[in-house]
């Protein structure tokens, strides 16, 4: 029973769909900029733009990489879709990588200035940064790609609520009890992993570090190309 909760949890929560959840998250959880320009705030961003991008990303950051990894596995190049062999992720991890590229090159260059908001973009060169270290990584050890990714979308949640102000005159911190329960939801997710030997805790662990703090620095601060 454990181990199908823990099964169902990985395929949810599959490291391709955390991209645009977290994207998800940024653009719907309720923020006041520290700014006076209102576009500081993800929230604020027109429905109109909001839809756009989730059609946009979500079409290159998980239907293109999905459909991608699915043909891979059909002509035998993966054994499945969670790349638990560390010599099969080299190529996916090209691929995938292929892919996110693109999303920023979008967003980076093709999207109103206005609204090219440093979080957002910092989040998806931040998506870059972590896969091209983690493919450097597997040579070496096989870093939980869901470790990386779900604490890669905790680490978005702190580093973008820490650019905010609380909606809510009640709340200390901007989605702070959000912020919490998908911590521990992260915990449960990499916690799974283990459970299920796909990983040993070194890959986890590296795994959640460099997903969270790698993904934190890029949105806190801004960075990108």
């Amino acid at each position: 029973m454990i181990g199908q909760f823990f099964k169902a949890l990985s395929y949810i929560f599959h490291p391709l769909l955390m991209p645009l959840l977290g994207i998800y998250f940024i653009f719907e959880l309720p923020s006041i900029p520290t700014s006076l320009r209102i576009y500081d705030s993800l929230y604020f961003f027109p429905d109109e733009a909001k839809f756009r991008i989730y059609i946009v990303l979500g079409v290159l950051t998980f239907a293109a990489p999905l459909l991608s990894l699915l043909i891979m596995y059909w002509n035998g190049m993966i054994s499945s879709l969670h790349l638990e062999k560390k010599q099969e992720r080299v190529y996916p991890y090209f691929i995938v990588t292929f892919y996110y590229a693109l999303a920023f090159i979008f967003v980076r260059y093709q999207w109103p200035e206005e609204l090219g908001h440093p979080a957002f973009l910092g989040f998806l060169f931040g998506i870059i940064l972590v896969n091209v270290i983690s493919l450097f990584l597997n040579y070496f050890l096989k870093v939980s790609a869901h470790a990386a990714a779900s604490f890669g979308v905790a680490g978005l949640l702190v580093g973008y609520n820490q650019t905010q102000i609380a909606f809510f005159e009640s709340e200390a911190f901007p989605n702070l009890g959000f912020t919490l329960f998908f911590l521990v939801l992260s915990g449960l997710i990499v916690t799974g992993r283990l459970y299920l030997k796909a990983h040993t805790l070194t890959e986890v662990l590296t795994g959640m570090a460099l997903g969270f703090f790698g993904i934190y620095c890029c949105v806190k601060f801004g960075i990108y190309i």
